[in-house]
C-alpha cells in the first residue's frame, strides 16, 4: 500500500468523467480538504472515477456534481452529489450488489452492467471503509458518501 493524496487523484477522475461524458471540467466542483489515504493509487482511482463517472451518466440534462472531502478523526470522507433523479430508498441497500440495475429494463435510457458499484463497494471494504447512498433532503440527486481510513493531508499552493 502507499499513502495516495487524494486531490490530485480527483481531479483526475473529474477530468476523466468529464471527458467520458463530453461535458465540461466545470460541471464538476471539488471542494476538497487536503487528505491522504492508504491504499492502491489504482483502487482509489478506480472508486472515485466510478462514482463521479455515475454522477456526470445520471445527472439532469445539465449534469452539476459537488465533491467534497473532509477529514474527521482518523477518517477521511468523500461525499460525490448529483443533481439526477436519485437513488429510491427501496433500492438503496440492492444497489451495492453485483449486477443490480435501478428500475426496469424497458424505460431504462443509459447502458450499464451493474457492476460499477459492486466494484466500488469492494474496493471500499478492502481499503477497511464504508460507502452508502443517500438522498440529498430537499434537493434532487443522491450522494454517495465514502468513509476511508485516512489523515490530512499537505495543502498544494
Amino acid at each position: 500500500d502507499e499513502e495516495v493524496e487524494l486531490e490530485p487523484l480527483l481531479r483526475q477522475c473529474a477530468a476523466a468523467a468529464c471527458a467520458h461524458h463530453q461535458q465540461p471540467i466545470e460541471v464538476i466542483s471539488l471542494n476538497v480538504q487536503p487528505a491522504i489515504v492508504r491504499g492502491r493509487s489504482m483502487a482509489l482511482e478506480m472508486i472515485f472515477r466510478n462514482l463521479m463517472d455515475n454522477a456526470v451518466k445520471y445527472g439532469a440534462e445539465d449534469p452539476r456534481v459537488d465533491v467534497e472531502v473532509v477529514v474527521v478523526g482518523g477518517k477521511v470522507v468523500a461525499r460525490i452529489a448529483d443533481n439526477g433523479a436519485g437513488v429510491p430508498i427501496d433500492d438503496r441497500n440492492k444497489i451495492f450488489q453485483l449486477f443490480f440495475r435501478g428500475g426496469s429494463e424497458l424505460e431504462r435510457k443509459r447502458k450499464g452492467t451493474g457492476l460499477g458499484l459492486y466494484i466500488v463497494h469492494t474496493l471500499v471494504r478492502k481499503l477497511k471503509g464504508r460507502v452508502s447512498v443517500h438522498g440529498r433532503g430537499k434537493l434532487p440527486g443522491a450522494v454517495f458518501e465514502v468513509e476511508l481510513p485516512g489523515q490530512i493531508g499537505r495543502a498544494h499552493v
